[in-house]
């Protein structure tokens, strides 16, 4: 049997320049290869450099940061110091103070206690004059009874109103100068026989 021909078709204007133009120069490669080293190169150079930047202003950053500390915790020293003198001195004020207290309340005790031992020493004079005067009106009574029992029994009446009106007149007597001959004594007169201070109640 007849052998099929094979027929050559025309290639394309672009197939047959590259054929025409052959495989590519063994120059061309390492001249490729630079020069994507040095583009490599360059962006790790630019890398270096910008992080390079980046750790000075790190840097930079860091020390103002640790100056900034350094001067609070000098001056948190300095305020601590200042406190804890104030505090000692707020502590000498107050021990002081406390001494000083303590000796006005010692003072104060004992001018309390001898403003209640006079208080008491007045309340007792004037309850042994109260009972006193109580025993002169029961002792005028006694008197009544005495000089109505040894009398005749038309005079009882008189002797009874003898003895209430010895005792509206004592009592006014009393009244108006028997506490100044008694009592009436005046500051630094303390021994004297008589006294003119206080008559009728006045001043008492």
């Amino acid at each position: 049997a007849p052998r099929a021909r094979r027929v050559a078709l025309p290639l394309p204007a672009r197939s047959r320049s590259l054929e025409e133009r052959g495989p590519a120069s063994p120059s061309a490669m390492p001249l490729l290869t630079k020069s994507l080293l040095a583009a490599c190169a360059c962006g790790l150079l630019s890398l270096a450099v910008g992080q390079t930047a980046t750790d000075v202003d790190m840097m930079a950053k860091f020390q103002a940061l640790e100056a900034q500390f350094n001067k609070f915790q000098k001056d948190s020293e300095d305020k601590e110091n200042t406190l804890r003198d104030q505090i000692k001195e707020l502590q000498e004020a107050d021990s002081r103070r406390r001494l000083d207290h303590d000796g006005h309340e010692q003072n104060n005790t004992q001018t309390n206690a001898e403003e209640e031992i006079l208080n008491l020493q007045i309340a007792c004079n004037h309850i042994w004059l109260l009972l006193c005067g109580a025993l002169v009106m029961f002792m005028q009574a006694g008197f009544a009874m005495v000089e109505s029992g040894v009398c005749r029994q038309r005079n009882v009446q008189n002797i009874l109103m003898k003895n209430m009106v010895d005792v509206c007149l004592g009592t006014m007597c009393w009244w108006s100068i028997g506490w100044t001959l008694a009592y009436g004594i005046a500051d630094g007169e303390n021994h004297a026989f008589a006294n003119n201070h206080q008559p009728f109640g006045m001043g008492f």
